[in-house]
């Protein structure tokens, strides 16, 4: 049988070296031209390197029909920026002279200067939103058409645009290409939705210079072209504009380098969790006298199960504390010894866990490094440094989810089972030991206990919070020493204070909803609405409802009157004071035409469009009228205000008036309040 044969030789060669971002090269070099090759070097890792990137932000502009307009790109590196648009269409005497425009009378002149381009200013990154499903698909074939070789790499090569499943990758040799909302979406943030307006306008307070969408954007766009090219050339460059000032508030370039350096995966895969946790174990067994079977050998296995969620005890509460265990998960795996190596042998100098899986205490690797990784960790804080902590909390709370993965070679499922069953026996332990010493439990989920105060703390809360964690702590300490022998890696500590806390109850059934809660958090004298898995922070929900459930919870936690606001609101509602806040927006999972069984309403909506829009479109955006649910795209002043008084409104305001005796119907009808 052969072991290991479906890793690459060049990763099996870094990565047996722990050669981790960044290398030295040693050997006698060779220049040709812009390449410099080495041949038979050795190579070591070089942890203190930063290399001083050369970015290129690019972003093209397109026609209905598949027309080239405009190619714009933003270069910039620590010595020079260049801003340039290169645009279709003969030179015109009133070009703008602040804004360097090269107007050339061809799609096929435009594209072979754009290369002439990259290769003088030869970047290392180039970024873009969308860049490579969209701006770099449309440019591959349309050098193609005309076949020209889309020689951007470093080598001369032609660019490769490779997709899998629903995802885009390009290779061009030498250089490294980002996209913008997926580096996003893999370093967790959240927005709305992932368009460049939306993310430029909470990111940056300022956004694209056109705001419409759909059909009436490629139509101002096409107007542009038609009419007033340096507007277009305008509209092209501050795209490109918005990407860089993105990625240089978010930080993302250094971000995904910082990922390189703690995973060893290159910058445009930092997300492959799977082929980081083989960067690093597949070295670490082999020094232990062991190799692993392919991924493909691996048979599939019984599912671990979630995390521990307590049921909910439902209604308005005071003087909540939340209590958290940090990094849960790797903090359990370090307690327990649990990796794939301590389970094959388990034999040795046995370990027992909470959830009766026995692992070795002697033979494991991932425990140390997950210590290695915290000290880091602990460090890059106390220095400041945001993104190299950013990167070792991502990495670490990869572990678990890779080793409970059939798609890791080293799945098997007592792995991720031992690491949940100890969660959940660590939530239970901590409720008795709060509720024991007479303590109200008002809730817990995963690896967070919720508990009430015996009386309103003052200005004693962080001390009296920090006491209860430090409590239960060596509490926690001694039941694992005196049942497991083994040294605590876990650590609770006090995360936040409610004043008011709401846990609702479900909308259909009886008790109480699980993830979701809202509450009026005190912190540094300072009080916040919070708002967790609630309508106001879920992209599902129209903005009204957002708008509504915000205000709605404020005035209640306040002890504010809400009867004659809620009646205004409706009022101005119906008198379309709202109507630009009525939009839903939902993602397309599949074509318009993909559904059958079921088809709900974001797909109705869809079907209205052309069907070449239809075929393309990942995102739908639409409104509840008398006629159902109309894409923006198309007429809709016939608004239901009825579907969204009952649909969106009404749901959101019973589910904190019900523990209230009071009602939606009752307020904003006038009828006979139901006291219980």
């Amino acid at each position: 049988k052969i072991y290991e044969s479906d890793i690459r030789p060049y990763e099996r060669y870094l990565m047996e070296r722990f050669i981790y971002g960044c290398l030295e090269i040693h050997g006698k070099p060779e220049k040709e031209a812009t390449i410099t090759r080495f041949y038979n070097p050795l190579l070591k890792p070089a942890s203190d390197y930063k290399p001083k990137f050369k970015i290129l932000s690019l972003d093209i502009e397109t026609g209905s029909k598949g027309e080239l307009f405009s190619i714009a790109f933003h270069y910039y590196d620590s010595e020079r920026e260049v801003k340039k648009v290169l645009i279709v269409g003969e030179k015109q005497e009133d070009m703008d002279k602040e804004l360097s425009i090269e107007s050339y009378p061809s799609e096929k002149e435009i594209l072979i200067k754009f290369l002439i381009y990259l290769k003088r200013l030869d970047p290392d990154i180039i970024i873009g939103w969308h860049v490579i499903g969209f701006d770099l698909l449309f440019l591959e074939d349309k050098y193609n058409k005309y076949n020209i070789p889309f020689s951007a790499g470093r080598d001369g090569k032609a660019v490769k645009i490779i997709r899998r499943r629903n995802a885009f990758f390009a290779d061009i040799h030498g250089r490294i290409v980002i996209d913008g909302p997926v580096t996003l979406r893999a370093s967790f943030y959240t927005f709305d939705n992932f368009k460049l307006e939306t993310v430029a306008q909470e990111l940056l307070g300022h956004g694209k210079e056109i705001e419409l969408s759909g059909e009436d954007k490629i139509a101002e766009i096409e107007r542009r072209y038609k009419e007033d090219k340096v507007a277009l050339a305008k509209y092209n460059l501050m795209d490109c504009l918005l990407v860089s000032q993105i990625f240089e508030k978010t930080g993302l370039i250094d971000l995904s380098f910082t990922r390189t350096c703690i995973s060893g995966m290159l910058m445009d895969r930092i997300g492959a969790s799977t082929a980081a946790f083989d960067y690093f174990m597949l070295p670490k067994i082999h020094r232990k006298g062991f190799v692993a079977p392919d991924v493909g050998d691996i048979p599939s296995g019984a599912s671990a199960a979630g995390g521990y969620v307590m049921r909910p005890v439902t209604g308005i509460h005071e003087h909540i504390i939340v209590l958290d265990f940090k990094s849960l998960y790797p903090s359990i795996i370090r307690t327990f010894k649990i990796d794939p190596l301590s389970l094959l042998q388990n034999h040795l100098n046995p370990l027992n866990t909470p959830a009766q899986i026995k692992f070795s205490r002697t033979e494991h690797v991932l425990a140390d490094y997950i210590t290695e990784l915290m000290d880091k960790r602990e460090a890059a804080k106390k220095r400041g440094d945001l993104h190299l902590s950013q990167s070792i909390k991502i990495l670490m709370n990869s572990f678990y989810g890779v080793m409970g993965s059939s798609g890791c070679r080293f799945y098997h499922y007592k792995l991720p089972t031992a690491i949940t069953g100890t969660g959940q026996w660590l939530m239970k332990l901590s409720a008795d030991y709060f509720k024991q010493r007479g303590f109200l439990v008002l809730y817990g989920d995963t690896d967070s206990v919720f508990v009430q105060l015996k009386k309103d703390p003052g200005k004693d809360v962080d001390r009296i919070g920090g006491q209860l964690a430090e409590e239960l702590n060596n509490f926690i300490r001694k039941k694992l020493k005196a049942e497991f022998n083994v040294e605590s890696a876990l650590d609770i500590e006090f995360e936040k204070y409610f004043l008011k806390f709401l846990l609702p109850s479900v909308r259909s059934g009886n008790g109480g909803a699980k993830k979701r809660y809202a509450g009026l958090m005190l912190a540094k004298g300072e009080t916040t609405l919070h708002f967790t898995g609630m309508e106001f922070v879920r992209s599902d929900w129209t903005l009204l409802a957002k708008k509504f459930q915000y205000e709605l919870y404020r005035r209640v936690f306040y002890n504010e009157k809400v009867e004659e606001w809620m009646r205004d609101f409706v009022e101005k509602l119906r008198n379309h004071s709202f109507d630009k806040e009525l939009i839903y927006r939902k993602r397309m999972t599949k074509a318009a035409d993909a559904y059958h069984k079921t088809v709900p309403p974001h797909v109705k909506a869809a079907r209205l469009l052309p069907a070449h829009i239809q075929q393309n479109i990942r995102r739908i955006e639409y409104v509840i009228t008398l006629r159902g649910p109309i894409p923006l795209q198309l007429a809709h002043d016939d608004i239901d205000y009825n579907h969204y008084v009952e649909k969106q409104l009404k749901p959101l305001a019973d589910s904190i008036l019900n523990f209230l005796g009071q009602s939606f119907e009752g307020i904003v009808e006038g009828e006979q309040l139901t006291l219980f």
